[in-house]
C-alpha cells in the first residue's frame, strides 16, 4: 500500500498503468513476429477447368405446363384436363418404371389451388408416375 507523500495515511488513488504497457507490447511484438509467417502460403498448381458438356435432351420428356390463363400444355400442345389424363396415361402404361417421370412447369402467377389440380391429373393418369418439378418457366411456343 502506497503512502501519499504528504505522511497523512491516505491511500493513492493512481492507476499504476506500467503493467499494462508491458503487457501491450509483449503483444504487439508477438503479433509483428507472427502476422508475416500466417501470410505465407504454399505453392499450389490448380487443374485446368474442365470442359463439360451439356446432358442432352432427351425427346421423350413429358413436360406439363401451365399458363396464367388457366391453360394446360403437354409438351407443346394445349389440352383439357381430360385429355391430359388421357394423353398421359397411354403414353406412360408403356414405359418401364424407372422412365415414368412428367416434369411439371407453372408460372409464378398461376395460383397454388391450379397448380395441385394439374399435377392430381398427372398422378390420376399414372400412379407410378413421378412427378419432378421445373424451377424456371419453360417457354411453350
Amino acid at each position: 500500500m502506497a503512502m501519499a507523500a504528504g505522511g497523512t495515511g491516505d491511500y493513492k488513488s493512481d492507476i499504476n498503468i506500467t503493467p499494462l504497457v508491458d503487457v501491450v507490447l509483449v503483444l504487439l511484438i508477438i503479433f509483428m513476429v507472427i502476422t508475416p509467417l500466417l501470410q505465407m502460403g504454399y505453392d499450389v498448381k490448380v487443374p485446368p477447368k474442365a470442359n463439360v458438356d451439356q446432358p442432352q435432351v432427351s425427346l421423350d420428356q413429358l413436360i406439363v405446363s401451365i399458363t396464367p390463363q388457366g391453360q394446360i400444355y403437354l409438351n407443346k400442345s394445349q389440352v383439357t384436363p381430360q385429355q391430359l389424363t388421357q394423353q398421359l396415361g397411354e403414353i406412360l402404361k408403356n414405359r418401364a418404371s424407372n422412365n415414368k417421370t412428367v416434369f411439371f412447369s407453372a408460372d409464378d402467377s398461376v395460383s397454388y389451388e391450379d397448380c395441385a389440380r394439374v399435377m392430381d391429373l398427372v398422378r390420376n393418369a399414372d400412379k407410378n408416375a413421378r412427378i419432378g418439378i421445373v424451377l424456371e418457366t419453360v417457354p411453350i411456343q
